[in-house]
This record gives structure tokens, sequence and C-alpha cells, in this order.
């Protein structure tokens, strides 16, 4: 006989899945924070080897040797937590495979676990072979999990199966481009901030200006782009009043991660010489692995994480509810007998 708790409830939604979808968002959040401490703190080859820890079995590997250098805590710690990700995504892959009609929920579930397969093959390779290009693509792979969990959150909720479609208006599609362009520079972002995260030691100083660059052009980009959005979005009725909502997250969490850039920036190199010579001399001493430095640097990392995946949330509601047509994630199969 079926579990009661398992079976959706009256409007089609499973609420156990929401719920470890929501688990697995968090804790990937968890994971990609103690990844930027990892980074901070530059202990990314405490541990030599890998997929054991130090020739030993990770699961057993002893407590008082973990705890007993800061670097090999975080480092370890990092990859038990990545295995405690890995088993709620198949958790909640099972779930949407055994209970979701959607086939695009459910392949978007197996797509979260190659995700994270994918993180720690970069991972483990990264230690193997010491190349910090490796490094680079295991810090951009991070934030497309996290996103993609985000989206199983939206597309299982109560509230996206209880929306309704606003009929079709002029700035429908003008609204559904944007929002996926935002999307778009979030993520160019965040691979530009990876870049300025593992420069190599020997690197040019020109590489690191055009990183530097680069970055501040697509931060401006991502300004004008959110203003874009949020004005776009108030101009349209008063029922989309969730793209309003994730709007107006996207906006706070953009100037937050504004603010953490600036803060990373001067508690990396100090104060600016214009910002001292035209606005007031303050003096600041740099302190390597300081308490500020490194907790302003992995708040960085995880607010731009945050912003990928508001910003995926509001592109896919955009589609939802701004009159573009029937969203493919609302497309079901038929139930099959001994599915509920």
């Amino acid at each position: 006989m079926p579990d009661p708790a398992s079976k959706p409830s009256a409007a089609g939604v499973n609420p156990w899945t929401h719920r470890v979808a929501w688990m697995l968002l968090v804790a990937t959040l968890a994971m990609i924070w103690i990844g930027g401490l990892v980074t901070s703190y530059q202990a990314g080859m405490a541990v030599p080897d890998w997929p054991t820890t130090f020739g030993h079995n990770p699961f057993l590997y002893p407590l008082q040797s973990w705890l007993a250098a800061w670097d090999v805590f975080l480092e370890h710690g990092h990859r038990l937590f990545g295995a405690l990700v890995g088993t709620l995504a198949l958790v909640l892959a099972a779930m949407l495979w055994r209970a979701e009609r959607r086939p695009s929920i459910r392949r978007l579930g197996l797509l979260v676990v190659l995700g994270l397969c994918l993180q720690e093959l970069f991972g483990g390779l990264r230690v193997l072979a010491d190349e910090i290009v490796l490094a680079k693509i295991h810090g951009c792979v991070a934030p497309l999990v996290f996103a993609l969990a985000a989206a199983i959150v939206t597309c299982t909720s109560p509230g996206w199966h209880c929306a309704t479609t606003i009929p079709r208006g002029a700035s429908a599609g003008r609204l559904h481009r944007l929002t996926v362009a935002t999307l778009v520079v979030v993520y160019a972002q965040i691979a530009l901030g990876a870049q300025l995260r593992h420069l190599p030691p020997g690197a040019a100083t020109g590489w690191f200006v055009l990183w530097v660059w680069l970055h501040l052009i697509a931060a401006g980009a991502l300004v004008a782009m959110v203003v874009a959005v949020a004005v776009m979005i108030r101009r349209r009725q008063a029922e989309q009043s969730r793209l309003r909502l994730g709007a107006r997250w996207l906006a706070v969490l953009v100037l937050v991660q504004l603010a953490l850039g600036a803060t990373v920036w001067v508690t990396h190199f100090g104060w600016p010489v214009w910002f001292t010579d035209l606005v007031r001399p303050w003096d600041y001493t740099v302190v390597a692995e300081g308490r500020i430095q490194v907790l302003a640097s992995t708040t960085h990392v995880a607010v731009g994480s945050l912003c990928l995946a508001i910003a995926l949330s509001l592109a896919i509601w955009s589609r939802r509810l701004a009159g573009t047509g029937k969203s493919p994630v609302d497309v079901a199969e038929p139930r099959k007998p001994g599915r509920y």
C-alpha cells in the first residue's frame, strides 16, 4: 500500500520532494561556502591524495588527525560535506524519478547528480595534477549545480502549480529574453571571479588587470540589466508578484555583491589611491588570510551563487507567468500503473 506521506497533494505537488529539494539547496550553498574557505585559506592541496585521505578511506580518517591541522580540517571536511550533498542529490533524484510526472524535472534531478559527480572529479583531478585550470573549472561548476537545485525547488513548489498564466503582452517575450540575458551575465561574473581567485603565482600583471577590468565591466552591465528587469516587471500587471519579488531579491543581492567586491579589494590591496587622494586618506594594513579578508572573499563567492540561483528562478518564472506559452517543465506524462 502506498505511503500517504509520499503521495502528491491535491494540487499535484509532492511535498516531500520539495522539502528534500530545499535540503539539497541549503546543503549545496554550505558546500560552496566551505569550498570558498578552502580557497581563501589556500588549503586546496592540504590533502595530497584523492580519493583517499593520506592513504585512508576518507570516511575512516582518524578524527584526531583531521582536527590537528586547520588546512587539513578544511580540505577533508569539504570532501566529507560533498559526500553528504551527493547523497541528498541521489535521494532527490530517486524521489523525482518515482513520483514526478514531468520528464523534464526527472531529468533535472539526474542532471544535478551528474553535475556533482563532475564537480567531485574536477576537484580530485585538481589535487592529483596540482593544476590551476582545474581549480577554475571546479569553482565554475559548483554554482551551476546550486542553480539547478534552485530550479528544482522552484518547479516543485506549491506556488508553481497554482500560478496562472497572464495573457501574452507585447513585452512578454522581451522580459523573458532579458531575464535569460541577465542569467548569462551573472554566470559570466562568476567565471571571471574564478579567474581572479585562482591566478597562478607567477602570472603576469597584465592578466590580473585584464580580469579585473572584465569583472568590472560585467558588473556594470549586470547592474543595468537588473534595473531594466525591475522596471519592465513593475510596468506589467499586478498578478506578477512573484516576478517582482524575484527581481527585488536579485537587486538586493547584486548590491550586496558590489559592497562585498569592494571589501574584497580593500582587504587584499588596501584603499585605492584615488580614494585616499580625493575622498579620505584612510590607512589600512592588509593582513594575509585575516578574518575580514577571508570572510569577505568567501561571502562574495557564496552570494554570487545566490545571484545565479535567483536569476535562473526569475527566468523560469518569466517563462511561466509572462504569457510566453506553456512552460516545457509543465508537460507531464500520463500516469502509469504503480506511479503516484
